[in-house]
């Protein structure tokens, strides 16, 4: 049996947990943005170390 250990990321709105992969996304100026798929939060823009 294969245990998914992808980080987990909370919506800060709705407090949902989703895998890291499913809710960001990166961005060519080498930040991310991130979308809820529960509530619809989205956040874009989120700098990173490197951006």
């Amino acid at each position: 049996m294969i245990k998914n250990t992808n980080p987990k990321i909370v919506c800060p709105e709705c407090r949902q947990e989703k895998d890291i992969e499913l809710v960001l996304t990166a961005l060519s100026n080498q930040n991310v943005m991130y979308d809820c798929p529960f509530c619809g939060y989205h956040q874009k823009n989120i700098i990173t170390k490197k951006g």
